[in-house]
């Protein structure tokens, strides 16, 4: 029997895996290996805790999510396992993971987000003495299944606006870097909140289809290929679902840019956390105007970073990469690349250290005929590409079949949001990058094969209810509305008829 800190309950597991440090291939731990079995256990306790944790006031709830988090804040391994397992640098584990779980939470427990998720009373111009009573329901159990790459950004963090609204969670994080959500559930249950409301389950892609195959709704992060057979299952038990699957966003610089400010978003936006971001710089058009200062200065920016191992926020830029199969896929895009022409102006190797650690790779001269310009490629490799104008650029940057983020920058702003709402993505930035998704007070999601629904804002929270209409009759209206229904009901009198027909031409 393996004991399952996460949950309390004790699960006969299938057995273990080993979690390493990225950095250095250390062994962190053994982590269950949940079966079928214990998935089911772990569902059918969240769904038996979850009326109770619906019944309770958003209020109630609220406060119980603001207590967990800042005990996250303040604990002392948390962020620590977090930059192990992942191999990213302190910075951005506590930068952006930490900083924003923070204000994910102060914005879904905040006075607006409480109101949105009251019973609405809606009325009638037809049936002015009905009303109808909008109230949002909680779905159930739903399932967060989050990737490697933000072991909370998008584990933990996803399960937030679910649990406000009413819902009980079991996440299943990747097999790759499970330990920060075991710990936050240890958190849990140490902050004294309901155990089974909030649940983890570890295991490779079984525990997932098993996960899927028990909930009532699911929130996904990862692979195209992946979130293709979550949906299918999700449609198959008409279950909602909301898919993120990654996407190849598009910087579109103009020649009015500022330049210096574009070329460091540009390397930080395709360097973060080794490249392993989904909404990071996959690709940037220039206008050929401007393309040999953007690339020169690109080029400086790139050979500035500090490449590191560490906990210490102030060492180093660009951590290990998560997830080693990601170092092969960018060693092939590079060497497609230089097959069709292009220059590796920096980088373009597995750096000379142990672990897994990538060098940040600049490509000048890239075409349509290259991998690296086409296929997403998840990992430190930046491909800079000549256009002639900004029509161009639109125009190449709509043929991808990913639509999640993107860019546009000019110092005619007006210009630069007309072009950016001619972006086929979901989110997209003017003249700035990657903090779209800490601005989680507007929507956040992809379109095309990027996956279907959105994370953050209003829209987000309510999403993970279910709408429930109550109509019924004003109290004032009583005599009103018994003489409407020995009207409307059988059997049916020419005369309504020929009234019916009069309020129509009157009203429309």
């Amino acid at each position: 029997m393996e004991s399952c800190a996460a949950t309390g309950h004790a699960y006969l597991a299938l057995g273990t895996f080993p979690v390493h440090n990225p950095s250095n291939g250390a062994l962190l731990a053994e982590v269950p290996e949940h079966s079928q079995t214990d998935v089911q256990s772990a569902v059918e306790h969240a769904r038996r805790a979850q009326p109770a944790w619906a019944a309770l006031s958003f209020a109630q709830r609220a406060r119980g999510l603001r207590k967990l988090v800042r005990v996250m804040r303040d604990d002392p391994r948390l962020l620590d396992l977090l930059t192990s397992e992942s191999g990213k640098p302190r910075y951005e584990a506590e930068v952006f993971e930490m900083l924003y779980t923070l204000e994910l939470t102060r914005f879904y427990t905040s006075r607006a987000a409480r109101r949105a998720l009251q019973t609405q009373v809606r009325g009638s111009l037809l049936f002015a003495n009905k009303r109808a009573r909008v109230a949002y329901r909680s779905h159930g159990v739903v399932a967060v299944i989050g990737p490697w790459n933000w072991p909370l950004l998008n584990n933990f963090a996803d399960a937030i606006a679910p649990l406000l609204a009413g819902n009980s969670v079991v996440l299943k994080p990747s097999e790759w870097t499970p330990l920060t959500s075991l710990r936050v559930a240890a958190l849990w249950q140490q902050v004294g909140l309901p155990s089974d409301v909030f649940q983890v389950v570890t295991g490779r892609a079984d525990t997932g289809v098993a996960l899927v195959a028990a909930c009532d709704m699911v929130f996904f992060t990862g692979s195209q290929r992946a979130g293709r057979q979550v949906g299918k299952a999700a449609g198959e038990r008409l279950i909602p679902a909301v898919l993120e699957l990654g996407g190849k966003s598009a910087m579109i610089v103009l020649r009015d840019a500022d330049l210096p400010r574009a070329a460091r978003a540009a390397v930080w936006s395709g360097f973060a956390h080794s490249g392993q971001v989904c909404v990071r710089t996959e690709r940037v058009f220039v206008e050929d105007a401007v393309a040999d200062e953007f690339i020169a200065l690109c080029e400086a920016e790139t050979k500035r970073l500090r490449h590191g191992a560490g906990t210490d926020a102030e060492v180093f830029d660009v951590g290990a990469m998560t997830f080693p199969p990601q170092m092969a896929r960018a060693q092939a895009q590079i060497a497609d690349a230089l097959a069709h022409g292009a220059r590796v102006l920096c980088g373009g190797q597995r750096a000379e250290r142990s672990g897994n650690f990538f060098q940040p790779t600049l490509i000048a001269d890239a075409t349509l005929q290259m991998q690296v310009m086409n296929e997403e490629t998840f990992g430190p490799v930046l491909p800079i590409m000549r256009v002639q104008n900004a029509e161009q650029a639109l125009r190449l940057t709509n043929q991808s079949s990913l639509g999640l983020s993107g860019s546009v920058w000019s110092r005619d702003t007006a210009r630069a949001r007309a072009i950016a709402e001619q972006i086929d993505a979901g989110s997209v930035c003017v003249n700035d990058v990657l903090l779209n998704y800490l601005f989680v007070q507007a929507p956040l999601g992809g379109i095309k094969a990027s996956g279907m629904g959105t994370r953050h804002g209003i829209e987000s929270l309510q999403r993970f209810c279910r709408l429930q209409s109550v109509v019924e009759d004003r109290p004032c209206f009583g005599p009103i509305s018994a003489l409407v229904a020995k009207l409307i009901g059988f059997p049916y009198d020419r005369r309504v008829l020929q009234a019916v027909r009069w309020l129509m031409k009157w009203m429309y």
